[in-house]
């Protein structure tokens, strides 16, 4: 079984999916600013309704996202898997999404939008087997199609494209993917990313935050 979380939207989910793709038990709960209170509760419950043992691998949705709530999945997933000595695999939110359109919309090509807030979404292009054409990029939404598959992350989404790797023998990388984080839409995040499936448990950021440390300041 996979433990999957992903707090890359609104939405923080948890599930637990068994070796064929089933949702074992999932909980949400969508609140941009509460990630960090209700993901601790949320993981309890979960994983107090399986056995232990068998849960084999922890994945995380890695964004693109906001920055602070994207880091409580990313933190609770690693603690997790430090604690019960599993694997934790991170891997692109928008694929995830990708992966569940493309179940809904079988054989044509999928667009993935998520709010990126300041009018702007994280956005990627997907061809009708799955495949990443082009992003993550962070763009503003008037300047993507209204083909744009608009959706929630959810966990099971995550744990399923996970198993679906792990099923054709992907692993995680064991160094850093460098990644544009200057907000930018330079492609180079989307060049850096070309082919990648799971990645490290790292966040995704695509953007520089908005807080700063002011000018004289030393960090």
């Amino acid at each position: 079984m996979i433990l999957a979380l992903d707090t890359s939207s609104a939405l923080t989910s948890v599930a637990v999916v068994d070796s064929a793709g089933l949702v074992v038990i999932e909980r949400t709960h969508e609140d941009a600013r509460r990630h960090a209170e209700v993901i601790g509760p949320m993981l309890a419950e979960v994983i107090a309704a399986v056995p232990r043992g068998d849960v084999t691998a922890v994945a995380c949705g890695v964004g693109p996202g906001p920055y602070t709530g994207l880091r409580v999945g990313i933190a609770a997933a690693i603690a997790v898997g430090a604690a019960w000595s599993i694997p934790v695999h991170g891997l692109c939110s928008l694929d995830a999404l990708a992966a569940q359109a493309l179940d809904e919309r079988p054989g044509e090509p999928v667009d993935v939008g998520t709010d990126a807030r300041r009018s702007e979404i994280y956005w990627a292009s997907y061809s009708a087997d799955g495949v990443r054409t082009d992003g993550p990029r962070v763009r503003p939404a008037v300047d993507v199609g209204p083909d744009v598959f608009r959706g929630m992350p959810s966990a099971s989404w995550v744990g399923r494209r996970v198993r679906q790797l792990l099923g054709s023998g992907a692993v995680a990388p064991t160094e850093e993917i460098a990644l544009d984080t200057h907000g930018e839409d330079t492609g180079a995040t989307a060049a850096a990313l070309a082919g990648a499936g799971l990645l490290l448990p790292r966040p995704l950021y695509l953007r520089r935050p908005d807080a700063i440390v002011p000018v004289g300041v030393v960090s």
